[in-house]
């Protein structure tokens, strides 16, 4: 009996955890790019044209573990700005597939009255 109740239990947590890996997986991969971003901005900043190439396995690695749809636009270029880019688009396809009905918008469109009424 307490060999069954702990097997319930075990299996219980197993499944317990995870739901919290599924519904954490939006913010983790949200944040991995936003660190990303905030990198290759900083380069981008200082001047640096190149990523070096340490810094592109990284960048791989981190976007390898996101849905084969939203890594798409990576671009394994060495130009920081091609790098920016795609992580761009990343970061707006991993909102679209959590968020099927978000649009960007530019705000010089004069949208804004839209999206606050």
């Amino acid at each position: 009996m307490i060999d069954h109740t702990n097997s319930r239990i075990e299996q219980q947590q197993r499944v317990l955890r995870r739901e919290k890996r599924r519904r954490y997986a939006f913010q983790r991969m949200l944040r991995a790019t936003d660190r990303v971003l905030w990198r290759l901005e900083e380069m981008n900043r200082d001047g640096v044209r190149t990523v070096p190439k340490r810094v592109r396995v990284e960048i791989r690695e981190v976007v390898e573990t996101m849905p084969i749809h939203v890594a798409e636009p990576l671009r394994d270029s060495a130009q920081v700005q091609d790098m920016l880019d795609g992580m761009f688009e990343i970061q707006e396809r991993l909102f679209r597939w959590r968020y099927p009905d978000w649009h960007d918008f530019d705000p010089e469109d004069g949208e804004l009255d839209v999206v606050a009424s």
